[in-house]
């Protein structure tokens, strides 16, 4: 058979009606209410598992936080005040700082026997600073208040809200802020006038 008869009978073949396939009146439809059927299918099961995957985190972290919280021999949880993260220093000066680095921020020192003083002009820093210990005193510039907001112009009741531990001596206050430093507060008719920071228990007197 040559080639063009068989091209002729491929066209016979194909060209006859016992082939065709007639389609549905409602074939259009079908075919896209089936799709959609498909579509919602695939967003249900994917949200299925969006929420199997929220839920079992929620109770892993459940459990996570109970077994902690139940681990034996676990010691009791400490809540600190917010006062006891307050720093020993003020502006550019610090407890402890040596008598070099005092001097690096801009002060003057005076050698007044065991102790090394900067003496301000009566509403800056005064410094006490020990050969040992470094600066162990810093009376605040007046006008400052505590990082808790009290201080110049406080009396002793606003003092006590912030620092429940206060202890009034005549006119001046203190409180421990640790186990090695606290404020003290200088009052004045009632109210406070100057804000110091202290080493406890220092003493260059007896050749701190």
């Amino acid at each position: 058979m040559s080639t063009v008869e068989l091209d002729e009978r491929l066209r016979e073949l194909f060209s006859d009606e016992r082939l065709d396939l007639p389609a549905r009146d409602d074939a259009v439809p079908r075919i896209v209410g089936g799709a959609r059927r498909r579509r919602r299918t695939r967003t249900v099961a994917t949200g299925a598992l969006v929420v199997a995957a929220v839920v079992g985190g929620v109770v892993a972290a459940q459990g996570l936080s109970t077994r902690v919280a139940s681990e034996p021999g676990a010691g009791p949880v400490t809540t600190i005040r917010p006062q006891a993260l307050e720093p020993p220093a003020h502006g550019p000066l610090r407890l402890g700082m040596t008598a070099a680095e005092v001097v690096g921020k801009g002060f003057s020192l005076v050698d007044a026997g065991p102790c090394l003083v900067h003496q301000g002009d009566g509403i800056g820093y005064n410094v006490l600073v020990s050969r040992r210990d470094g600066v162990v005193a810093i009376r605040t510039p007046t006008h400052t208040k505590t990082p808790s907001g009290v201080g110049y112009g406080s009396s002793v009741e606003e003092l006590r809200r912030p620092y429940p531990d206060l202890v009034v001596t005549g006119d001046r206050a203190t409180v421990a802020m640790g186990s090695d430093w606290g404020y003290v507060f200088d009052f004045v008719e009632g109210k406070v006038a100057f804000v110091r920071i202290e080493k406890i228990g220092y003493d260059c007197g007896s050749g701190g």
